[in-house]
């Protein structure tokens, strides 16, 4: 997906699933980075992780992942050279990413002595929505119905990733004017 002030980045949707909403206390559980590279090559990064803790039954009725699922898998610490490697550079699209995604990320990388990779810029859909005065309600799900995308297996990081690449594009077909500059103008009206 490119589109002007995206042109010659490394584009990726962003998402991930966690044992709860605390990034102190909780853990990732799922993590996906699914788009483009600058040369229109497909990226897909994903992998369950497992968080070295039981997953609440509550949070493994909303995304799908249980225990069993994540008891082979490696933990976040032995991930993050290839994630933070696919990040690197990169334009994250991801929606509430600022607020909760990316404090997960912070903390794991703190957790693991890594050093947080560092995004060529983070689009966040929910702050884009609210900025071009998108109607309400603002989760997910809400503004892929308003703006006409599918979203199957809502709540699985693949899926909900690329359903906020999907939803940037509609937006940048909505409102184009908004997004005719280049990208560090785009970040400006965001307030970024």
């Amino acid at each position: 997906m490119t589109s002007g002030m995206l042109d010659g980045f490394r584009v990726l949707g962003f998402d991930l699933e966690t044992t709860g909403f605390n990034p102190r206390s909780d853990r990732i559980v799922q993590y996906a980075l699914v788009g483009s590279d600058a040369d229109g090559s497909h990226i897909n990064v994903q992998s369950l992780v497992n968080p070295g803790r039981g997953i609440p039954r509550e949070s493994s009725m909303v995304h799908g992942i249980f225990d069993e699922d994540v008891a082979g898998e490696k933990g976040f610490s032995d991930q993050v050279a290839v994630f933070s490697d696919t990040v690197e550079g990169a334009v994250i699209v991801g929606h509430n990413v600022i607020e909760f995604d990316w404090r997960f990320i912070e903390l794991e990388c703190a957790r693991s002595g890594a050093d947080v990779p560092h995004p060529h810029a983070i689009l966040d859909t929910l702050v884009i929505a609210r900025a071009l005065g998108v109607p309400r309600p603002h989760k997910l799900g809400s503004l892929c119905e308003r703006f006409g995308i599918s979203l199957e297996r809502s709540h699985s990081a693949d899926a909900d990733a690329g359903a906020t690449l999907l939803l940037l594009w509609k937006m940048m077909v909505r409102y184009p004017r908004k997004f005719s500059g280049s990208l560090l103008d785009f970040l400006e009206f965001l307030g970024r």
